[in-house]
């Protein structure tokens, strides 16, 4: 049984997180930088891990600092509001911090949370970042949730995900206002193709279907990260692009967009991952809410 922690130990550790030198976060604490340093010592000691790693410069937690620093933030989160309560305050509310992937939090995410009863005790914080950035938080402990699509590294412990669609990805061709393609697979001509980056999700599954095909004269004239920035170029007429069914059904019924061949669509699925760790109460319940959808 761990014995003896103090709460300000845990303010310390997350202050130490967030400036990576006991200078500044003992500056930030109050406190001189030999007596922030035993406090850390004394939470180790306590807790019988080191949180930092020692002798590397710049200063970088270990794998189990990580992980407590995330717990820390989410209990210092949880007393605060409970003791908010027991105060008789109403307007105390807690955080639930979500990185979600650009296309994702355009149409799911909104989703999500509008058929999310319980409004009254949270604030919902919303990045649409890149998946490199949004897993360096997860691990950090600086977000909750990721929204994302599938990713390897987080399918596995400490992390925990649950799926929340299924899709595709779809080569389509913009119509002229007859609702008649403007490309066409079977052209001798080259098509002008609307590319993701190859570093990103959406790039790579592109990649495989592309070097299936050679016979297809691809050229390729537009690359981006972003879904919706990828859509309008297509719509404009500017070429074709693979691009996600959740987000251009209307597109498709309206007759703005055809669907060129459903034999190069790509199955994908989009998935919300998580820490193991605890969570703050708002955001536990957010979790139940998104696995009983």
């Amino acid at each position: 049984m761990i014995a003896n922690l103090e709460v300000k130990w845990f303010y310390d550790v997350i202050a130490l997180e967030e400036y990576r030198s006991f200078t500044l976060a003992a500056q930030t604490r109050n406190i001189s930088q030999s007596s922030f340093s035993r406090r850390i010592q004394a939470l180790e000691s306590a807790l019988g891990f080191n949180i930092i790693e020692r002798g590397i410069n710049p200063l970088q937690f270990t794998a189990r600092g990580k992980t407590f620093v995330g717990y820390a933030r989410n209990m210092l989160d949880d007393m605060d509001f409970q003791i908010g309560r027991i105060k008789g305050r109403d307007n105390v509310k807690q955080s639930i911090r979500i990185d979600a992937a650009p296309s994702l939090s355009v149409i799911l995410l909104p989703q999500i949370i509008s058929d999310y009863a319980d409004s009254a005790e949270k604030i919902f914080f919303v990045e649409s970042i890149n998946v490199n950035d949004a897993v360096f938080n997860l691990k950090e402990g600086k977000s909750d949730f990721i929204l994302s699509f599938y990713n390897e590294e987080l399918m596995n412990y400490p992390f925990i995900n649950h799926k929340v669609m299924d899709s595709a990805l779809h080569l389509v061709t913009p119509c002229n206002e007859q609702g008649k393609p403007l490309f066409s697979l079977n052209s001798e001509e080259s098509l002008p193709l609307m590319k993701y980056a190859n570093n990103s999700y959406m790039g790579r599954q592109v990649n495989q279907v592309v070097d299936q095909q050679p016979g297809i004269p691809f050229r390729l004239v537009f690359v981006s990260t972003m879904s919706e920035l990828l859509k309008r170029m297509i719509l404009n007429g500017k070429g074709v692009g693979w691009l996600p069914e959740f987000s251009i059904q209307q597109e498709l019924e309206s007759g703005k967009l055809a669907i060129m061949d459903e034999s190069l669509s790509l199955k994908i699925g989009a998935w919300v991952y998580r820490s193991g760790s605890r969570l703050n109460l708002s955001a536990e319940r957010f979790w139940t809410h998104i696995k009983a959808r």
